[in-house]
């Protein structure tokens, strides 16, 4: 069986995942991961396209590069999806809107996160499962049909 070859993969860039990025926990957009993923995985003819995601192909969905990783109950965390929702309000739910704005244009309705240490020294295949294990945490609400 002929192994595929795998598309070429956004990678965090250099500053951000070097040694001085361990110094303070650094979030930056990360574009090119959002059009990979369309491009790829998301549309029918992708070179990975996965089916199980076709309800997100006009989703509202940006993604970032964090620094590092982090650890959360002994577990390293190197990606994380999260429903955009601010519970606060007044200058607080403000400064939060305000910083979506400044990443991403607007306040997107989904954000996935990877660790850019980790993006950038793992395989294509772990980077890849990585992602879709992301995708996989928006769901599709699915009716009685």
């Amino acid at each position: 069986m002929k192994e595929m070859a795998l598309p070429a993969r956004p990678s965090p860039p250099a500053d951000l995942a070097g040694e001085d990025a361990e110094l303070f926990l650094t979030l930056r957009p990360a574009p090119e991961i959002g059009e990979w993923v369309q491009r790829n995985i998301l549309v029918d003819d992708g070179p990975i396209n996965n089916p199980d995601h076709s309800h997100l192909i006009d989703a509202d969905l940006c993604f970032l590069w964090a620094s590092t990783a982090f650890t959360k109950q002994g577990r390293t965390v190197l990606g994380q999806c999260e429903q955009v929702m601010f519970r606060a309000g007044g200058w607080q739910k403000a400064r939060q809107e305000q910083q979506m704005r400044e990443w991403f244009g607007y306040v997107p309705q989904f954000i996935i996160t990877l660790a850019a240490d980790y993006c950038s020294q793992c395989s294509d295949v772990e980077f890849c499962a990585l992602v879709e294990h992301e995708l996989m945490h928006i769901g599709q609400q699915m009716d009685e049909f």
